[in-house]
């Protein structure tokens, strides 16, 4: 990874975009990629497709989403506290004692995330579990007529802070889910560019509102129509405490590339992506899937007549938290996977 391509990948990270409102990374994602490959449309929700080396017989469609996890206001109560919905799967528990960002039209609003005191809570409240109601935001507002000075309903949040390394190679952002799978798309499609006789078209996309119902990748391949798709997106490690192997199986960070293997997954794409990652000399690991990938593969694979998919996804831990970290490692040698299996596949399915 060079010093630009490094930048790239933490403006990515660092711009806030839950599901519905992906147009400030979106913008970045397009500014980076018309640089090799100028041919970008978007779709009437949002999504992205740069399309290279157009025109010929076979064409392959790689996708990650754009969005992330967050939050969004439904409610302010008398005191100036905001309430929230989830935008996307979000424990409530691990939310409490967060900074977060309230997205507004005229720009940013910081709040923190409210949590009782522990000299304030009986031993009941204690033991509570949180939920998604018990969960209040704070900006300093002296009522709900100042709060909605500065915020309204439905502007969204997003909590936690910036990309930050840490050891042995690894780094922490609150959105690698997927930031790190459009970041993919863009570099696989860098280094295909450079690629003589490539033989196949290939469509990038950058998809949106996967986190809020995994459906926003279908529209770009109705209206491409690929042979085949590869969704590139994250997946939970299982090499921390408390995670059962014999339940979730083993993937580990900086172990490389997770191939998926099971029912949708094609098999001719997996055993092919297995054959690269053996030519490559490049560690690879397997996941299985038993009937749904749940990621962007799956409404790409019931587009049309039906679309062959596959799934490579980066070993993360914590997902979908403030602090997710996974292997800058394991980035590059996705795109090194990715590129040689597109240079060497022949689409024949």
């Amino acid at each position: 990874m060079t010093n630009e391509q490094n930048q790239f990948l933490v403006n990515l990270v660092n711009t806030p975009a839950p599901s519905g409102f992906e147009e400030p990374v979106q913008k970045i994602w397009k500014e980076e990629v018309e640089k090799f490959c100028p041919d970008i449309t978007k779709d009437v929700h949002g999504s992205l497709t740069a399309v290279l080396n157009p025109g010929k017989d076979r064409s392959i469609m790689i996708v990650g989403h754009s969005d992330e996890v967050g939050l969004i206001i439904n409610y302010i109560n008398d005191d100036g506290f905001i309430y929230v919905r989830p935008i996307g799967g979000i424990d409530a528990t691990i939310l409490a004692s967060h900074r977060a960002r309230i997205l507004t039209k005229k720009g940013v609003v910081h709040a923190v995330i409210g949590r009782t005191s522990l000299h304030l809570l009986t031993n009941t409240q204690k033991d509570k579990k949180l939920e998604m109601h018990d969960v209040w935001l704070d900006i300093g507002a002296k009522n709900r007529k100042d709060a909605q000075k500065y915020i309204s309903i439905g502007d969204p949040v997003v909590f936690g802070e910036n990309y930050e390394e840490l050891t042995n190679g690894t780094a922490v952002s609150r959105c690698w889910d997927n930031r790190i799978g459009v970041y993919i798309v863009a570099e696989t499609l860098r280094k295909l560019s450079k690629v003589k006789n490539l033989k196949n078209t290939v469509y990038g996309v950058s998809s949106v509102q996967e986190e809020a119902g995994v459906w926003g990748a279908g529209n770009p391949a109705y209206i491409y129509k690929p042979n085949a798709a590869i969704a590139i997106d994250v997946i939970p490690c299982s090499d921390q405490p408390e995670i059962p192997k014999e339940k979730f199986g083993v993937t580990k960070l900086s172990e490389g590339p997770v191939i998926t293997r099971g029912v949708r997954s094609n098999n001719k794409i997996a055993d092919e992506l297995i054959e690269a990652a053996k030519r490559k000399k490049m560690k690879y690991q397997i996941d299985v899937d038993y009937g749904h990938t749940w990621t962007d593969a799956d409404p790409i694979s019931q587009s049309r007549s039906g679309i062959a998919i596959g799934v490579v996804s980066v070993a993360t831990r914590y997902l979908h938290s403030s602090v997710e970290t996974l292997s800058l490692k394991d980035i590059d040698l996705t795109v090194d996977l990715l590129t040689e299996y597109i240079t060497k596949t022949k689409l024949e399915f």
